[in-house]
This record gives structure tokens, sequence and C-alpha cells, in this order.
């Protein structure tokens, strides 16, 4: 039987997509990023069907690149790669086709969509960090073209400063892989050997890459205080813009974090003081969200706080941390992806984003208006979601690593549902009066409002899926 290279296949649709994109009109580029993400799903679903029949998932694929310093081009898929290549394939999917609300750009968006295809099937299947560090650039230039391009009125001082904070991202990540290739006895890349090897390396030296790398992934997150470009830069993205960045960009850092802690021995000594930033980022960040009236900087605030959540888990260090970690990653990838959906449709809708000047949705976009209530119980883990399974994992995981403490942050997750309360009913069920209605939704948001939910829920009622894989 002749084993075909997924990863590899994986990584030439968006490739040849980009140039197809490039070389074609708006209508077209738009169908084939359409076909590209649908067929990069299918062939990460197949992954999962086959995994759950076998009971298991490993596929590595290695190609040489620079034999002599040690550097190849390795990719792998395990139970974590897996779980976040079916949230970012489903994601894009649903970006390139709904996520166009503005009806504007069709050509370059479907290039930069292509281009973060690319960037977040590498860096979710990377096997070393040669690997890891090319697509993560990939990731960060297409979001900036992405915000720059295709934004608002101030997309050019967001995507600025969105830009300064990832240009220092990734001055850390490159220094912080130097320094594991360098104090690293065998010399390599491969995420594997170093993880086998990092006991070696002294503990001051161990220390430096942890706080080093630590200060990448914590900016891509985000977390307290390095998230100040996130706020803005959601609100100047367009909405296929924000759907990527909250849904996928943002898990980059997160995936980063899980490497983190898995590599190097000294992150076990650091987690309590992580846990304890965790918890104050989430606390911080709900505190700014309840002071917002614009919809979208309200999602773009509850990033912040889900991303401290997860980092709780993470900080555990144990397998309900960890799992619950990579499940809350699926769980709010694919919920803010529709909400930013619904905000964006909301604003095509009724040509407006303020939840005092937005009155009695409900009467003229009921549809919208359902889904959304739907989309914000999910993001605050209501049972039969993806986000209840995920708080439930997370919470034993922070509990058995910190006792009572680890369920102080679930208070930031019920502070953020009870403002999400307010907003639905404050400008969404009203039946007294309503707002004018600009425009309509259109069929393909509301296959995407589909697609998204599907998943919601099926990984909600299924959890055991993904679970009977890691054996917790």
């Amino acid at each position: 039987m002749i084993m075909l290279p997924l990863i590899l296949i994986m990584l030439v649709i968006p490739i040849a997509a980009l140039v197809l994109a490039i070389l074609m009109n708006g209508t077209k580029a738009r169908k084939v990023i359409i076909g590209s993400t649908l067929i990069n799903m299918l062939i990460t679903l197949s992954i999962f069907v086959s995994s759950i029949l076998s009971g298991s998932v490993s596929i590595s694929e290695q190609y040489p690149y620079i034999s002599s310093f040690g550097v190849y081009l390795g990719f792998r898929i395990n139970v974590i790669s897996m779980v976040l290549l079916i949230m970012s394939s489903v994601v894009l999917f649903a970006t390139a086709l709904s996520g166009n609300v503005e009806k504007e750009h069709h050509k370059l968006s479907s290039a930069l969509i292509a281009l973060f295809q690319l960037a977040a099937v590498g860096l979710f299947t990377s096997a070393n960090l040669f690997v890891f560090f090319i697509f993560w650039d990939i990731g960060v230039i297409a979001m900036f073209f992405m915000i720059n391009m295709l934004g608002s009125a101030n997309r050019k001082a967001a995507a600025t400063n969105f830009l300064i904070y990832e240009i220092f991202a990734s001055s850390m990540l490159l220094l912080g892989i130097m320094l594991i290739y360098f104090f690293t006895p065998v010399h390599s890349f491969d995420i594997s050997v170093i993880t086998s090897s990092a006991a070696l390396i002294p503990a001051g030296k161990q220390s430096l890459i942890f706080i080093v790398l630590f200060l990448a992934f914590m900016i891509n997150m985000p977390l307290f205080p390095m998230h100040f470009w996130l706020p803005d830069a959601h609100t100047e993205a367009s909405t296929q813009g924000s759907m990527l960045l909250s849904g996928i960009l943002t898990k980059f850092g997160a995936f980063g974090m899980l490497m983190l802690f898995a590599m190097l021995p000294i992150s076990a000594s650091y987690s309590v003081y992580i846990a304890v930033l965790a918890a104050v980022s989430a606390f911080y960040a709900v505190f700014l969200l309840i002071h917002q009236t614009d919809i979208k900087r309200i999602i773009a605030y509850s990033t912040i706080v889900e991303m401290g959540v997860i980092m709780l888990g993470i900080s555990a260090g144990n397998a309900f941390g960890t799992y619950g970690a990579v499940f809350a990653m699926l769980s709010h990838g694919l919920t803010v992806a529709l909400m930013f959906l619904l905000v964006g449709v909301i604003k095509h809708i009724f040509g407006e984003r303020n939840i005092f000047a937005l009155k009695g949705m409900v009467m003229k976009a009921s549809y919208t208006t359902y889904i959304f209530i739907i989309g914000a119980l999910a993001m605050i883990g209501f049972p039969l979601t993806s986000g209840f399974i995920a708080d439930v994992l997370l919470f034993i995981g922070s509990v058995q690593a910190f006792g009572v403490f680890g369920v102080v942050p679930l208070a930031a997750l019920l502070l953020m549902g009870a403002f999400l309360y307010y907003v639905i009913s404050k400008s969404m069920l009203s039946s007294k009066e309503y707002s004018k209605t600009v425009d309509y939704v259109a069929i393909e948001q509301k296959i995407g409002y589909g697609v998204l939910l599907f998943f919601i829920f099926i990984y909600g009622i299924l959890p055991f899926a993904i679970l009977n894989l890691v054996k917790i």
C-alpha cells in the first residue's frame, strides 16, 4: 500500500491556490480559495476519522534542506496538531466561503487567505523549530497585509502597531531557537530530540531560553501586558481578518506555549507564576471588556480572557490541563470565528456595531440574532458545546495543579457571560423599537454559520472522539 505524503499535499494546495488567485480575476480567485480550504478540511477530517478507527494518530514526513547544518523540513501530525488542524481548516473554509461580508477585494483577500492557510498547516505540523519559525513569520506577514490593505479607516496605524509587536515576538523566537540549538548538546532543531535532551542544558540557560520564548508566545496569544495590539487590530480588520486573527493566529502563540512546556523541564518551576499571570490577564481583559460599546471590541477582549484561561491549563502541566487547553483552543477558534462573522453581518445589515445604537435586532435579523445568542453561550462553556468540555478539562487540570486557586479564573468567564447577556438584552431582544436595516444577510453567511455551529456542537456532544485518542 502506497502512503501518500499527506502533509506535503496539504502544503502544496495553498501554494497552488495562491498562484492561481494571483493570476485569476476576483470571482475565480474566490472560488479557488474556497476549493483549496475545502480540500484541506476534508483531508484533515479524513485523518481524524482514520485516527478514530485505528485508535492513534502518528504521521511524520521529512524532506532534506540544509543537511550539513542539520536543517531539514520535518513535519508531523500527533493528537494536538490534528486537533488544531481541524480547527484551522474549518475556520479557513468558513472564512473563505462567508467571511467577505464587505464583498470587497476578492482577489487580494483570496491570495492572503491562501498564504495564511499555508502558514497554519505548516506551523501546526512543524517537527522542528526551523520550520516552526518560517511558518510563524509567513502567518504574521499574511495577517499584516490583511489588516493594512483590507481593513477600515485606521487600518494602517493598527497594522503598524501589530507589526511592531510581531517583529519583537519574531526576534525573541529566533533568539530562543538559536539559544536552544547552541546550548543543547546535540545541536539540533528537531523538537523531539530537543525534548529528550533538554534536561542536559544547565538550569540557568534553560531559564534564559524559557523567558525569551515565553515573551514571543505571550505576544501572539496575547496575554497581559503584551495584549495592546489586539483590540485595535480587530477593530480595523475586515471580517475575514478578524476571523483568522483570533481564530487561528492567537493559537500560534498557544501552540508555542504547549511546545515550550513540553520541551524544557525548567518550565515546571515557573508554572505557579505563569498561572497567576494568566488569571490576572483574564480578569484584566474582562474588566476592559465590560467598558466597551463596540461589539467587535467586546469580542476582541473576550479573546484575551479565553487565552488567559487557556494559559492556566497549559501552566498546570498535567494531562487534564494540557488537553483541556487543546480542546479550548479548538472551541475558541471555532466560536470566536463565528462571533466575528456575526459581528460583520450585523454591521452589514444595520450599518452599526454600537450596542446603544442597535435596537431590536431580533425583529429584522432573527436568524443572526439567535445564532449570536448560541455563540455567546458556547463562549462561556454552555453544556453540549465544545466550550463546556474544554472548561471542565481545564479546571480539573488547574485544580489538580494549583488547588482552589485553579477555579478562580472561572469568575472571569462568568463576568464575561453576564456582560454578553447584557449586550444581547440591550441590542437584540427588544420588541418595542428596532434599528433600520441597510442590507440583508446573504446565503453564504448562513452557510458559514451552519459550518461553524456544526463543529461547535459535534465536539461538544461527541468529545470522546478526540479524548479517546489521548486516553486521559
